[in-house]
C-alpha cells in the first residue's frame, strides 16, 4: 500500500500447505493428530522463515513496500511470523516442559465499542497484521 488513501495498492499472498486429499497443514483441527500436524508445520515454517529469512526479504523489497504507511505497517525489512497470543502462549508452555499437543484454537469477541452493537465473535489471530507473516485461521499472510 504505497499511497495513503487507496485501498488495494498493496499486494498480500495468503500461504497454506495441504495434500490432494484436503488436509490444511494450518487448520488447527479438533484431534490430537490434526493439532500435530498444525504444531509441526508452523514449526516448520518458522524455521524456514529463519533460515532463509533474506530470500523472503528480497521478495518484498522495495521503497514502496519498506516505506508504506510509514514503514508502520507489517514492515517487510524484519521478517517474523506471528501466529496469534494463544498460539504463543502455546509455544511458552512447551519450551517450559509443557505437552505439545495442548494448543486448541479460541475464539474470542470484538468489542465494537458502541451501544447500538453487540460484540462480534472472532479469532485471536493477529488482526492488526503488524508481523510480515500474520497467522489468519488457517493460513498465513505475506
Amino acid at each position: 500500500k504505497p499511497f495513503a488513501g487507496i485501498n488495494g495498492s498493496g499486494k498480500h499472498n495468503n500461504w497454506s500447505i495441504g495434500t490432494d486429499s484436503g488436509i490444511n497443514f494450518f487448520y488447527p483441527g479438533k484431534t490430537d493428530p490434526d493439532r500435530e500436524l498444525f504444531v509441526t508445520a508452523i514449526a516448520c515454517l518458522a524455521y524456514g522463515l529463519c533460515q532463509y529469512n533474506e530470500v523472503m526479504r528480497c521478495c518484498v523489497a522495495h521503497a514502496g513496500n519498506d516505506h508504506r504507511l510509514g514503514a508502520q505497517e507489517a514492515p517487510p525489512a524484519i521478517i517474523s511470523l506471528y501466529p496469534g497470543t494463544g498460539f504463543e502462549e502455546h509455544v511458552d508452555a512447551v519450551i517450559a516442559g509443557g505437552p505439545l499437543l495442548g494448543y486448541k484454537a479460541q475464539k474470542s469477541s470484538a468489542d465494537p465499542k458502541a451501544t447500538a452493537t453487540m460484540p462480534a465473535p472472532c479469532g485471536v489471530e493477529d488482526r492488526n497484521r503488524t508481523a510480515p507473516f500474520p497467522f489468519c485461521g488457517n493460513r498465513f499472510e505475506f
